[in-house]
């Protein structure tokens, strides 16, 4: 199946950013940033006013270019926040401005929020999928994979990218299609599901009771790849064609025809590979043409999949009972408060019968 010969796609290859901006965190979640009069205060949503930059002197909102002066004393610093002060934690942050992240999706139907998950969210992730230093071992199927570590929670969760599919999908009661799982591509393997061109819910037919909307209008679901592994052409990166949202149909029946004769499908160069560090996501609508890639590499490929959807689209799969089942587990505990209410607003927040 793997034939040297065969048509190659276009390659984006993003390397680990040498930088990113930082998130000044509270214990609860909630992050420090910038009101429109320029005071300080403390955020749910991490916009671009949340965004700072490290600085000799303390740090700088990035958006405005306001510098604060501030000791930061392990990775914590002190400042005052209307009458009080209060203590926030200096983390890791993005690569670039949501805003900048937003104009790219809306723009191209996909954006790569590069290596946006600390190393240590992603060494969790990598044991619960099994790949990495921890490949050897078989994943645990005896519970969701949300109840079995909390770096899954952190990850469906992570601020940036939710403000993004926020934005994008124009509601901030969004909810998961279905419960996160992960996709796993052992070497010398094409994905069983997913190995044919195609759109996902709610547009295209699937096991929810959701009707197929039509793919003209705003968009109704976005798609979160969260690379475990890092991502190449070579271990199977997912193939994309850009700007398909913005088609009214979904991909040929010729580019799926190869599979009747055991080939793979469609690879040629108007398919484009994003290749990206571990701790990257990949966010894009989901009426973009997409399919599994190959695994040609030695070693298991890992990804976290989910989807967003606005509020009138049915869920693929009831996402409650994991959610219930996590509530009763300690992992639920290590969550912040933040961490806590947006993901149980994405599970818990999904109609029970068909719109009206």
């Amino acid at each position: 199946m793997a034939d040297e010969h065969e048509p190659r796609p276009r390659l984006v290859t993003l390397e680990r950013p040498k930088h990113h901006y930082v998130l000044l965190t509270m214990d609860d979640g909630r992050m420090l940033g910038l009101t429109d009069d320029g005071d300080l205060a403390l955020f749910d949503e991490a916009g671009d006013h949340v965004v700072w930059d490290r600085t000799s002197g303390g740090v700088t909102h990035v958006a405005t270019g306001k510098e604060v002066a501030t000791a930061v004393d392990d990775g914590i610093c002190t400042l005052r926040v209307g009458s009080g002060k209060v203590d926030v934690e200096v983390r890791h942050g993005p690569e670039k401005l949501p805003s900048e992240y937003l104009r790219h999706l809306r723009r191209e139907g996909w954006v790569c929020l590069n290596s946006i998950l600390p190393a240590e969210t992603v060494d969790r992730l990598e044991r619960v999928a099994c790949t990495g230093r921890h490949e050897h071992l078989e994943q645990d199927t005896s519970m969701p994979k949300i109840c079995q570590d909390a770096a899954v929670g952190r990850a469906i969760a992570e601020p940036v990218s939710l403000w993004v599919l926020r934005a994008y999908l124009q509601s901030r009661d969004i909810h998961l299609g279905h419960p996160p799982g992960f996709n796993v591509l052992p070497p010398e393997t094409l994905a069983r599901a997913g190995r044919r061109w195609h759109s996902d819910i709610p547009y295209t037919r699937s096991s929810s009771p959701q009707p197929v909307f039509p793919r003209p209008g705003p968009p109704k679901a976005c798609n979160r790849n969260t690379f475990v592994s890092d991502f190449t052409y070579l271990n199977g990166a997912t193939m994309f064609k850009p700007g398909s949202h913005l088609l009214d149909s979904g991909p040929p029946d010729e580019w799926n025809a190869a599979l009747q004769n055991g080939e793979l499908p469609y690879s040629g160069p108007e398919a484009t590979v994003l290749e990206a560090p571990s701790g990257s996501m990949i966010l894009y609508d989901a009426r973009t043409w997409h399919r599994a890639g190959y695994n040609r590499s030695e070693h298991k490929r890992g990804m976290m999949a989910t989807n967003y959807e606005t509020p009138d689209v049915v869920p693929k799969r009831d996402t409650r009972p994991a959610c219930r089942r996590l509530h009763q587990t300690p992992v639920y505990q290590e969550l912040n408060a933040r961490e806590q209410r947006d993901v149980t607003d994405l599970l818990m927040k999904v109609p029970d019968v068909l719109p009206a």
